[in-house]
């Protein structure tokens, strides 16, 4: 639940905070890209050890 609140939050902040610095906007794809990857891992998991 929180890595799910926590893409929520950087999605909303990539949209309504955007940036002109390269380095942040790269900064912020990677921090997202990262909570997906790992909410979908533990989603996985959590369905294989319930399910």
């Amino acid at each position: 639940m929180i890595k799910a609140g926590l893409i929520v939050l950087f999605t909303l902040i990539i949209f309504f905070m955007p940036t002109d610095d390269q380095f942040r906007k790269w900064f912020r794809f990677i921090m997202l890209t990262f909570f997906v990857i790992s909410f979908i891992i533990d989603l996985n998991k959590y369905r294989k050890d319930n399910g």
